[in-house]
């Protein structure tokens, strides 16, 4: 956590020490002993808080890589959204439900495990997915209900 913290540049961290940990008075549970704290502290790395000029156009290239798959991440949303309403129609004209369970698991058990299969968490995934999902949910309720 403490590692985690410093990566976030955050501006400290709180570590409770005791020379005897059970008998401390508060909090004995998480307090660890000095040849602990002095362990963890030199396992932690201090990297620097902010990019030097030198590197700049490295990183500035690598945001602009990022803005461009960004930029096609939206046309494709946008595309994916234009499927959805035309599946509204479809299931307003022959009067099927919005909502397809058995479509939407199969359709996230793919996708997790296509995710987990690039390196990518199922909880990143489902999130995502989930959001989508509700936002052609939403597509499809304004065509069903017009």
């Amino acid at each position: 956590i403490s590692q985690k913290a410093l990566d976030m540049s955050f501006d400290g961290i709180i570590v409770e020490t005791h020379v005897d940990p059970d008998k401390a008075w508060s909090d004995a549970s998480q307090q660890i002993t000095p040849a602990v704290l002095k362990e963890m502290v030199g396992k932690l790395v201090l990297r620097k808080p902010n990019i030097e000029n030198g590197m700049m156009p490295t990183l500035a290239e690598l945001r602009h890589e990022i803005d461009k798959y960004d930029d096609k991440l939206m046309e494709i949303l946008d595309k994916r959204m234009g499927v959805s309403r035309k599946i509204g129609e479809y299931k307003k004209l022959n009067n099927f439900t919005i909502l397809q369970s058995s479509r939407w698991d199969e359709l996230l058990r793919k996708r997790i495990a296509e995710a987990e299969e690039k390196g990518m968490s199922e909880e990143f995934i489902t999130k995502i997915y989930q959001a989508i999902h509700q936002e052609s949910i939403n597509h499809q309720n304004k065509v069903m209900n017009v």
